[in-house]
């Protein structure tokens, strides 16, 4: 038989539309909805907020949940939310993350009744890498007693531009070399797995170099970028010190085609062909205004697993919204239908998520 141009192929619906037919058939809802990370409003069990995403977890449309600082007023009450979470789920253990990195970023503090700890800049200034593992393994202790299983660090950015806004200013670097920064964090990641608490290594390709806050508005790092800010990457991917990889909104003219790294497929590439990262790859969170400013949200949602990303971040803290996971599930089968988001990916997606679940 010969071969079919392209333009032929795409022409041809007794080839074509069955084929799509059956691609799609074999992603369900809860397949996409195992991909999604929520956040949610609430700061204990009873708050109308954390009650609706635990029925969407006992419905299979959402994969886990991430707290912010204001769903951590008070132990009693964060421990009631990871409780109620934990026994929600219908498809295996759900992902409960939060953001403990240590110094000025730690969700669970003396505020709320946690041991505080160090920022990375001042455990790798006064530590050695041994007793660094030995205090990231009691911080994921805490966590762990606490309902946790996923953590939303280390930074893996470079420290070497004193004026960042974000990560310089407030010690969250282990160093100004990739190698130092490889080192410390490989700790970090080893004293979570100690307690079998996940980690997400952020923000690729590396958010050191900016004097501005991804937070705030976009970031382009194509004239401040230096190659060693992918050195932690690299050399933790090949000692296997990698859970997952978190993508930050950071624009690069040559590699995340001019995209917000959170959404281009390039940046993935070079996480999977560069990097040669196989597992999870999950993006910063989405709400924030770095993309809020340029992309309406579910369209952001849509390109972000089109691009290739297994884990989709998002607060749902700018404009909370209790049905976003319903209506993110749409807009993606909506494009795989469209043919701009391959079947093979969620199934591939939820491959590599299962893999995660299996280890907490």
């Amino acid at each position: 038989m010969p071969a079919l141009s392209r333009r032929a192929f795409f022409a041809s619906p007794l080839i074509f539309a069955p084929f799509v037919a059956r691609a799609q058939n074999t992603v369900s809802d809860q397949m996409i909805g195992r991909m999604l990370l929520l956040g949610f409003n609430g700061s204990s069990a009873s708050a109308p907020g954390a009650q609706s995403l635990a029925r969407q977890l006992g419905a299979g449309r959402v994969g886990g949940v991430c707290f912010l600082g204001h769903n951590t007023r008070n132990r009693a009450g964060i421990e009631s939310l990871t409780q109620l979470f934990n026994s929600a789920s219908a498809q295996g253990k759900p992902f409960i993350s939060v953001d403990q990195e240590g110094g000025a970023v730690q969700r669970l503090g003396k505020r709320s009744g946690y041991e505080a700890l160090p920022a990375a800049q001042a455990v790798a200034a006064r530590r050695s890498v041994e007793d660094a593992r030995r205090i990231y393994a009691g911080m994921a202790r805490q966590l762990r007693a606490s309902g946790f299983n996923f953590n939303l660090a280390p930074v893996v950015d470079l420290g070497f531009e004193p004026r960042n806004p974000i990560i310089a200013k407030w010690g969250r670097a282990y160093g100004a070399d990739g190698a130092s920064v490889a080192r410390f964090a490989g700790a970090f990641v080893q004293g979570h797995r100690d307690q079998r608490v996940l980690t997400a290594l952020k923000h690729f390709p590396g958010h050191g170099s900016t004097l501005v806050d991804s937070h705030e508005r976009p970031v382009d790092i194509s004239g401040t970028f230096r190659t060693d800010e992918l050195t932690p990457f690299r050399d933790l991917a090949k000692r296997g010190l990698i859970d997952v990889i978190m993508s930050g909104h950071l624009t690069h003219a040559r590699m995340t085609g001019g995209l917000p790294a959170t959404l281009s497929a390039q940046a993935v590439s070079i996480l999977r062909n560069d990097i040669g990262f196989g597992g999870a790859i999950m993006t910063d969170d989405l709400d924030m205004k770095a993309i809020r400013s340029s992309y309406d949200l579910i369209d952001a949602i849509v390109r972000a697993v089109a691009a290739g990303y297994d884990l989709i971040l998002l607060s749902n803290s700018l404009k909370p919204d209790d049905n976003l996971a319903p209506k993110a599930i749409a807009a993606v089968r909506s494009a795989i239908s469209a043919g701009r988001i391959r079947p093979a990916h969620i199934e591939s997606a939820n491959a590599r998520i299962a893999q995660l679940q299996a280890r907490i």
